[in-house]
């Protein structure tokens, strides 16, 4: 008799929901993401404090509180109110420097689409933004 008495309660412990986990932070301290695009040029930093997208023709800035990451199947994507971004982890070139990137970025701003590429800023830093590598 005791095990029928058991049993029940093992499935309703079984059934009690389980906590979410905690969001993870898209960025470690100190660290960013980077984009690029071209006709029209633009950029898009992202960090822990924010993402900031600058049309440079254009000269709208966008900036809106980093959310955290809804991690994809191919990549990354962050949403906003004003701020689209998709990352696709995917060799992208921009098409003037030939340049290749890690990542294929998608990024909608009020509506409007941008199309480019990107990286961990460290990549920008290892190799200059002519497509060279910085001198040591």
């Amino acid at each position: 008799m005791k095990r029928l008495i058991a049993f029940p309660f093992a499935i309703l412990a079984a059934c009690q929901p389980h906590p979410a986990p905690p969001p993870i932070m898209p960025f470690p301290p100190g660290s960013a993401y980077r984009a690029i695009g071209n006709e029209p040029f633009w950029d898009l930093t992202i960090d822990q404090r924010g993402m900031v997208f600058t049309d440079r023709g254009t000269n709208v800035q966008v900036a809106q509180p980093t959310p955290v990451a809804i991690n994809g199947v191919a990549g990354e994507i962050y949403q906003t109110p004003r701020l689209g971004v998709n990352i696709v982890h995917r060799q992208c070139s921009d098409g003037m420097s030939d340049r290749v990137y890690p990542d294929s970025v998608s990024v909608t701003v009020d509506g409007r689409p941008y199309r480019g590429c990107g990286a961990a800023a460290v990549f920008f830093s290892r190799i200059g933004e002519n497509g060279l590598p910085n001198a040591r």
